[in-house]
C-alpha cells in the first residue's frame, strides 16, 4: 500500500525594525517605512532568493519595545491601552496580502493608511508581519509511489511602519544616570540612564556615552543606535580596561540621528547630555 507521509514542522523567526539576511531565503526591503497625512501611502518589496518558490502573507499587528529598571529590553503586544493611542494597524490594508513568489521572484506591496482625520497630531506605528513557507505541492500531483517527508520552514520578519501626522515632535529628559563595575568582568561598566520621552512621538535615534579624564581627553567612547517609543532606563556597557585607577567623567548623549533613516524622516530634536564623576578603583 502506498503510503505519503506529509509533514509540516513549523519555525517562526521573528525579527523587530530588522530585514531577514538569511542566504537563500525570501528577504524584504525597506526595514522601516515612513508615511505621513500628506502622502499614506507606501510600498516595501519582497524578494524570493530561495530555490523553491514561497507561500507570502502580509498582515499588521501593534507591538513596542520598553525597557524595566535593569535596561532589560522587551517586547509588548499585548497593550490594549496603548493602542488604542498609538496603533495604526487596524487603518492600513497591503495589496497583495497574499501571493506566491517563484524562485528569484519579486513582488511589490503597496500599503494605504485610511480613517486617520480623526488621530491628533503626533507619530503612530505598527508592525508588518511578513510570512513566508514552502509552497505545498497539490495533491494531484504529489509522487503517491514512495514514502516522503517534507519539512516547512515558516520566516516571520516583522518590520517597521510610521505614520506622522501634523506637528510631531520627540524629546528626552535624562532623569539620573547610574554606573556599576560588571561583578563578572572588572574591566566593564554597567551603565543606567533612566529617562523620560516628551513630545508627541517616539525616540529614534543614537546614545553615545564618552569617558574622559581630568584633562579633557576623550579615553573611552561607544555608540548604539536605537528607538524608545516611551520613557524607561537605557542600559549600555562601556570597555574600561584601558582606563588606569582614578576619577572620570561619564558623559551620555541622546541624538535623534540615524544611519539607517533618513534626515528627512527622523524626528529630530536637539541632542540632550548628562555627565556625572565616576571612580575605577
Amino acid at each position: 500500500m502506498s503510503i505519503t507521509i506529509l509533514k509540516r514542522v513549523t519555525l517562526t523567526i521573528a525579527f523587530v525594525l530588522l530585514c531577514t539576511n538569511l542566504k537563500g531565503q525570501v528577504t524584504i526591503a525597506p526595514t522601516n517605512m515612513f508615511l505621513s497625512d500628506s502622502n499614506p501611502f507606501g510600498t516595501y518589496m519582497v524578494i524570493n532568493g530561495s530555490s523553491e518558490a514561497q507561500e507570502i502573507s502580509v498582515d499588521f499587528l501593534f507591538a513596542y519595545s520598553a525597557t524595566d529598571e535593569n535596561g532589560n529590553r522587551r517586547i509588548i503586544q499585548d497593550d490594549s491601552t496603548f493602542a488604542e493611542n498609538h496603533s495604526i494597524a487596524n487603518k492600513v490594508r497591503a495589496f497583495p496580502r497574499n501571493f506566491t513568489l517563484a524562485p528569484d521572484q519579486r513582488q511589490i506591496v503597496r500599503l494605504r493608511l485610511s480613517d486617520t482625520n480623526s488621530l491628533e497630531d503626533g507619530t503612530y506605528w505598527a508592525r508588518i508581519r511578513t510570512k513566508s513557507v514552502p509552497e505545498t505541492p497539490p495533491i494531484e500531483v504529489q509522487n503517491t509511489t514512495t514514502v516522503s517527508a517534507r519539512v516547512g520552514i515558516t520566516f516571520e520578519q516583522v518590520t517597521g511602519l510610521f505614520f506622522k501626522k501634523g506637528n510631531v515632535t520627540t524629546g528626552i529628559d535624562i532623569k539620573d544616570i547610574k554606573t556599576e563595575i560588571n561583578a563578572e568582568n572588572q574591566n566593564e561598566l554597567i551603565v543606567l540612564a533612566d529617562f523620560d520621552r516628551t513630545g508627541n512621538s517616539p525616540f529614534l535615534g543614537t546614545i553615545t556615552m564618552s569617558i574622559r579624564d581630568s584633562n579633557n581627553r576623550e579615553l573611552v567612547s561607544d555608540f548604539v543606535s536605537t528607538s524608545h517609543y516611551f520613557g524607561g532606563t537605557h542600559r549600555q556597557t562601556l570597555d574600561i580596561s584601558s582606563l588606569t585607577n582614578g576619577n572620570y567623567q561619564l558623559t551620555v548623549e541622546f541624538a535623534t540621528k540615524r544611519t539607517d533613516v533618513s534626515e528627512a524622516d527622523l524626528v529630530r530634536m536637539q541632542p540632550v547630555r548628562k555627565s556625572i564623576s565616576f571612580t575605577k578603583n
